[in-house]
């Protein structure tokens, strides 16, 4: 059982770290889903009301998918699921790394150790952008720092494609890392790895040129940082944001990046207020169910219906790019109407409830850090979501959910014993209970 569960960990690992082999991706989310499967079998694992909702979003967008496009061929080729269908696999996943059942100890042990990879990946990018790396060319040749052109700066890649992704992924590790420092059961002579875990990690966010992960970090701490206890705060901030500070301070890129978020003639954020545009048109076309999963980004589109309640694109040329509307809550209502944007978000109102449920419950629990930490990174994530098609992608999600289905299944399994326990101490008590008023009544007859 341990080398199993070690084996797929480190295929788990491999896919939360890259997306730029689809293959090894893949391999890694299949040693989940056939682990799961088989935890599922030989436990008598149901699905629940999260794993109902996750069934019925994959299946309304693969519906969306054949009634508009009905190509099965590009259905299931690799470029359709690594771009514009990414979502069915990532949901698909989700589902799988529900039934993964770690104990608390081994999922800590997991994300310590998801967080001590990206330090060493943030590390050596740090000093490339900063100038203080002297083995830039190693890095470069294995794309973990760039140069990136439309910035005009260089930034920390890691093993992903975008920007975007890098940051995605930094900014939930970053809460993540923020929550365990915060946690009342870290002991205090692992304070100072916890402290350094937090600091590399926002570095590598700072370098990726991310404003979206800028936002979503924000809004994730927010939710973790104790602001009721205003000097705890405090100091919490300055141990981590001088470092930081000292850091951005050799690069005036950063603080120019940082000054365009609120400029609307920036590039970009022009491209989006003019991409929003397009997605509000699509909505207004086919309010209910979408122009259709994947059309966003297809060319020479032909529509039928009835435009204004629903107008559905039946014909065109295929695209499998990374085209989007930079919004997923924009480009779910545009592709699949508000019926799709809905289903989807009910995935991630039923996670936050059930976080919400077992956080109440499991009080004594070492899975309260995670309950605290899968909160923060879900509203980091639908944070990240306004600039980013993030909800209907990949690797950043993939990071959530992993974090929010290893949680969960550890929970479910520590309340399912918890319980049992319960129940074996209470049935006596009743028993007894019930004989002592028999013996009571006989008195009293």
């Amino acid at each position: 059982m341990k080398l199993i569960n070690g084996i797929v960990a480190v295929g788990l690992l491999i896919t939360l770290l890259q997306n730029r082999e689809p293959y090894v991706a893949v391999a890694g989310l299949a040693l989940v889903l056939l682990w799961s499967f088989s935890q599922r079998l030989s436990k008598g694992l149901q699905f629940r009301r999260l794993e109902w909702a996750i069934v019925v979003c994959i299946t309304y967008w693969t519906a969306s998918y054949f009634w508009s496009v009905r190509d099965f061929h590009n259905f299931i080729s690799v470029d359709f699921f690594r771009r514009d269908g990414s979502l069915l696999v990532s949901y698909v996943a989700f589902i799988g790394l529900l039934g993964w059942v770690l104990n608390s100890a081994q999922c800590l042990r997991f994300w310590t150790v998801f967080l001590s990879l990206l330090t060493l990946i943030a590390i050596p990018g740090v000093m490339y952008c900063v100038h203080l790396c002297p083995y830039s060319e190693v890095l470069e040749r294995t794309g973990t720092v760039s140069f990136d052109p439309s910035l005009g700066t260089r930034l920390v890649l890691g093993w992903w494609e975008a920007h975007n992704s890098t940051g995605g992924v930094y900014a939930l590790a970053s809460i993540l890392a923020l929550t365990f420092l915060q946690s009342p059961q870290l002991r205090p002579k692992h304070k100072r790895s916890a402290r350094f875990l937090l600091i590399s990690c926002l570095s590598g966010l700072l370098f990726t040129f991310s404003r979206g992960g800028y936002l979503g970090f924000l809004v994730g701490a927010a939710c973790v940082l104790p602001l009721r206890k205003l000097g705890t705060t405090v100091r919490i901030s300055l141990l981590v944001g001088v470092p930081l500070l000292l850091l951005g301070l050799m690069t005036s890129s950063l603080f120019s990046r940082i000054d365009s978020i609120t400029d609307p003639y920036y590039g970009t954020n022009a491209d989006r207020l003019r991409i929003w545009g397009d997605a509000l048109q699509d909505i207004e076309s086919s309010p209910i169910i979408g122009i259709g999963f994947s059309r966003f980004n297809d060319d020479a589109v032909q529509f039928r219906g009835m435009k204004g309640l629903y107008w559905v694109g039946v014909a065109g040329r295929i695209v499998n790019d990374d085209g989007h509307a930079h919004n997923s809550y924009l480009h779910f209502w545009a592709e699949g109407g508000i019926v799709g944007l809905w289903l989807t978000l009910r995935v991630w109102w039923c996670a936050w409830v059930e976080i919400c449920f077992f956080e109440s419950k499991l009080t004594k629990s070492r899975l309260r850090v995670l309950h605290k930490a899968s909160k923060a990174c879900l509203l980091g994530l639908l944070a990240l979501s306004f600039t980013e098609h993030l909800l209907g992608k990949g690797s950043v999600p993939l990071v959530a959910m992993s974090l929010i289905g290893m949680t969960l299944a550890a929970s479910r399994a520590e309340w399912g014993v918890l319980q049992k326990a319960q129940k074996s101490i209470l049935g006596p008590v009743r028993a007894q209970s019930q004989a002592e008023g028999m013996r009571q009544l006989e008195f009293v007859r």
